[in-house]
């Protein structure tokens, strides 16, 4: 099952307020591998394109959408197509806006008082977002261009979209198989976690539906935090030790020295994941356990 992401509809179509649209690399590359639902808050409220600037103003006691070329409001409107919209929005596995806007900029819209600009907010719709879908990820393409949050966001809807597969028809083998594809990744992510889940799927006294809820609920909040090197250092040895059995001394010498360089800032983690796939040929079935470590989504995105 593909990605299924909400995405600012001013990626598709000259819908910004001067009547512009916004042309991503990694957006365009994106597109290939996802669903997609895409949307202009500001369209759907009833503004027009090109149309006046809208900012986010900050009063005595809220912030209010407003735009200061005709002197209107429009926080009431926008507040009331968000509550609407995201109520429809029941299958969604993350959020990319777009960076700086009043409505969407994610954490980047400039907020205004007095006439002044004070500093940085959430524009409306992304701050809705967040507080309705806390585990989802949401991001604009401006924050996207960190490689780092580019390679977690990705990782994260790659995976909620095969858990969100396994929600729609829910097996108990299937659920083993989807914990069992996801264990390195979770070590990874959130060593705890992965204990828990396991004792999760081992428990015979739930039933199936009351214990998917729960995985999901746990597996989404064990990828809320980027990884650190000393967890895919810890990821790296633990398949190591899986896999050292099928490797030659020498062979695994090396990976242990390329591991270490890396724990130690001295190499890029890319280098050891290549060789591992190379390596791949002679794990044989012990390769379908690592590989959503080594290929948590499509390479090419991450070039």
């Amino acid at each position: 099952m593909r990605p299924k992401i909400l995405l600012s509809k001013c990626y598709f179509e000259p819908v910004r307020y001067n009547g512009s649209i916004v042309n991503d690399d990694f957006i365009n590359k994106l597109k290939k591998h996802i669903d997609f639902i895409s949307l202009c808050p500001e369209v759907e409220i009833g503004l027009g394109v090109p149309r006046q600037k809208l900012i986010v103003k900050e009063t005595k006691d809220s912030k209010r959408l407003f735009q200061p070329d005709t002197d209107k409001d429009f926080t009431e409107k926008i507040i009331e197509f968000t509550d609407k919209a995201l109520t429809y929005l029941t299958e969604v596995d993350g959020f990319i806006l777009k960076a700086k806007s009043p409505s969407c900029g994610v954490g980047s819209a400039k907020i205004y008082r007095d006439g002044a600009i004070i500093g940085k907010t959430y524009g409306f719709f992304a701050d809705a977002i967040r507080k309705r879908f806390p585990y989802l990820p949401l991001e604009d393409e401006g924050r996207l261009k960190d490689k780092k949050l580019r390679q977690h966001f990705l990782t994260r809807i790659f995976a909620f979209s095969e858990l969100r597969k396994i929600l729609k028809n829910p097996e108990p083998k299937k659920l083993v198989h989807f914990h069992s594809k996801y264990k390195y990744l979770l070590l990874t992510y959130h060593q705890k976690t992965l204990k828990d889940l396991g004792q999760l799927v081992a428990d015979g006294s739930l039933p199936l539906n009351e214990k998917i809820e729960k995985y999901k609920v746990k597996f989404y909040e064990a990828f809320l935090q980027k990884p650190t090197i000393k967890r895919h250092a810890n990821t790296l040895m633990h398949i190591l030790g899986h896999v050292s059995r099928k490797l030659s001394p020498k062979e695994r010498e090396h990976l242990i020295t390329l591991i270490n360089k890396y724990s130690e800032g001295q190499m890029q983690i890319r280098v050891i994941i290549e060789l591992l796939k190379n390596l791949a040929y002679s794990f044989g079935s012990d390769y379908k356990l690592i590989k959503t470590y080594l290929e948590p989504y499509p390479m090419e995105l991450d070039e």
